[in-house]
């Protein structure tokens, strides 16, 4: 075969190419500190990094959700040991108007102290955290407690607000106030409801209709939640097995059956599944009414003896918070660790080594330099170059 000229300059330029893109490749990876810029470079390695990448990411939405959730907790337990603060001044207070040596008057000023925390205990049940009740349940732009004219409301719900901290694993972070500060009459159900299309109960006179779509308990209760006749006054959720139906305030709920038997068959009109209102606000706020009217009796007796049940609901809720707290802890200290280690298997696997690459860099532009060189002297002969 023979050998042109144009044949040795394309061989040349080929290979000044090559040589130059290996030298910007290097030059890539010594500007962005990274071995990896298109899949072409690694792919198997590349799956690699993506499959870190994608690991630290959830792990650093996990530990957002923990710091939340931390935070969240952290306020609750302060707020609560406030409010155990505050009950404990109204215990010593309801000991010293049980004294049976005070006067009508004298009572009436220690129950217009008792009104004063009574205000505080409210203001502490509406604390918020970044704009958002604590206390509301899910309902966080709500706020939870209302007292007016010696009337007690909870414009809450009963669910809690969740966090989640792992594939498929969340975390209660919240503390409902029904179930602490104040919580209405309550009316639950048996077990094993039964929703039969068609039938009709009144809920304080409000008709709810079970109809096709109302297949599980869920169901129903979106449906009594969504009512706008009802939002006000009553609220509803379920365990997965019960039906409950909770007042807003401390009025019993009416409840019909208007077409079929629901709620007969379901045990709500049965009296042994009705609660009465009950509460922090309410022991204290009955507190003060029963020293204005000189209650000796209830005061020395159950107001005392509701009082302490208070403070003990109030350190097994705080028990309980103390234990989510812990389990968050245990889990951010975790997610801290594995974040670490996926962030250095990330480095090895993308990080440049600087010193090698600079040695690199430097042969690269030697061969490149002495490549120009070769080439121009084989791009370029003279009748001289041939004569040599």
């Amino acid at each position: 075969m023979r050998v042109t000229h144009r044949m040795i300059t394309d061989q040349v330029m080929a290979n000044l190419y090559n040589i130059t893109e290996r030298l910007l490749r290097v030059q890539d990876m010594l500007s962005s500190g990274k071995t990896l810029r298109r899949p072409s470079d690694d792919p198997v390695k590349l799956n690699h990094v993506l499959l870190l990448r994608t690991s630290i990411r959830k792990l650093e939405q996990y530990t957002a959700n923990v710091e939340d959730g931390l935070s969240w907790l952290n306020l609750t337990d302060t707020s609560l040991d406030q409010a155990t603060s505050v009950l404990q001044k109204v215990r010593t207070l309801a000991v010293q108007g049980a004294n049976g040596t005070l006067t009508p008057e004298d009572r009436a000023m220690i129950a217009t102290e008792v009104e004063k925390y009574l205000e505080e205990l409210v203001g502490i049940g509406n604390t918020a955290y970044a704009g958002r009740y604590i206390f509301s349940g899910t309902e966080t732009l709500t706020t939870p407690f209302v007292l007016a004219g010696g009337r007690l409301t909870y414009q809450g719900n009963g669910a809690s607000i969740q966090r989640e901290i792992s594939e498929g694993v969340v975390v209660a972070i919240g503390v409902p106030g029904d179930g602490l500060f104040f919580r209405g009459f309550e009316v639950q159900s048996n077990e094993g409801i039964t929703l039969t299309v068609g039938e009709r109960f009144a809920i304080n006179g409000v008709e709810i209709e079970i109809d096709d779509t109302m297949t599980t308990l869920e169901d129903l209760v979106r449906r009594i939640n969504e009512d706008p006749a009802l939002k006000e006054e009553v609220y509803a959720f379920t365990d997965g097995k019960r039906l409950f139906l909770r007042s807003r305030t401390e009025t019993p709920i009416d409840l019909v059956d208007v077409s079929g038997t629901f709620l007969q068959d379901s045990g709500m009109l049965d009296p042994a599944n009705s609660r009465e209102a009950w509460g922090i606000l309410k022991v204290v706020r009955d507190l003060a009414e029963h020293l204005r009217e000189n209650r000796v009796d209830l005061v020395s007796g159950e107001d005392l003896e509701k009082l302490d049940q208070a403070l003990d609901l109030l350190l097994k809720v705080r028990a309980e918070v103390g234990a989510r707290t812990l389990r968050l802890e245990n889990a951010l200290g975790r997610f801290e660790d594995f974040t670490t280690n996926f962030k250095k298997l990330l480095s090895l696997d993308e990080d440049i080594d600087v010193a090698e690459v600079v040695v690199q860099l430097q042969e690269h532009q030697n061969v490149y330099q002495m490549a120009l060189a070769a080439a121009a002297r084989l791009m370029q002969p003279t009748l001289l170059d041939f004569l040599r």
